[in-house]
């Protein structure tokens, strides 16, 4: 029996916040596939399944977009818009290809607005500073995943962006030698071992 496709059931299995949002629509190499967010509501469901926002922000995010409807809409749909650039961006870093000019500006854009609004916080436990932001606004919820891909996109770790063959998921290749090929050996790796045994016994 299949398991139901929800947030709660989602794997995450980028390596990294910003490629786990990426992923959040099921298997991007089939014509119509599952998205996992439809909506602000399940926007915030995977911001708590992610653990990035502390319940007490998750609520205040909840609160605004219940008292602000068409607002909580536009931020949404602006999630949905960056979670498709990031898509674009890191599949050119993969294939060791320039972004296009308008993705770029466009990136920009959310840089701008997610780093006008960040702020340095003092960690005891970690004895030292931290980026991150603390405005109660619902555009949060794309600040965070911007700071997150920025981090990525102008560091070193972007070289080991991986796609994987089977269901088009990014990843982070962490492997010693790099060689990993599948978001995970569990499913999409396993699926492609059962279709190779299949083709030798056909």
């Amino acid at each position: 029996m299949a398991t139901e496709k929800s947030i709660a059931t989602l794997r995450l299995d980028g390596g990294i916040f910003c490629l786990d949002f990426v992923n959040t629509v099921c298997n991007r190499n089939r014509p119509e596939p599952f998205d996992y967010l439809p909506g602000f509501k399940e926007l915030l469901e995977w911001y708590t399944r992610t653990g990035v926002l502390s319940t007490k922000v998750i609520h205040t995010l909840e609160r605004l977009a219940k008292g602000y409807p068409q607002k909580a809409v536009m931020v949404f749909d602006k999630s949905i818009q960056l979670r498709e650039l990031l898509l674009r961006l890191f599949i050119a870093a993969i294939q060791r290809k320039a972004p296009g000019a308008a993705d770029v500006q466009l990136f920009n854009t959310y840089v701008t607005d997610a780093y006008a609004n960040i702020e340095i916080t003092w960690k005891p436990s970690l004895g030292q500073g931290e980026l991150s932001f603390n405005a109660p606004a619902l555009e949060q919820v794309n600040w965070w995943l911007v700071k997150s891909a920025l981090e990525l996109y102008t560091g070193k770790t972007l070289q080991q962006v991986r796609q994987c063959p089977a269901c088009g998921w990014l990843f982070l290749d962490k492997s010693r030698n790099g060689s990993r090929k599948w978001c995970s050996m569990s499913t999409c790796g396993d699926i492609h071992k059962v279709q190779q045994y299949y083709q030798r016994n056909k």
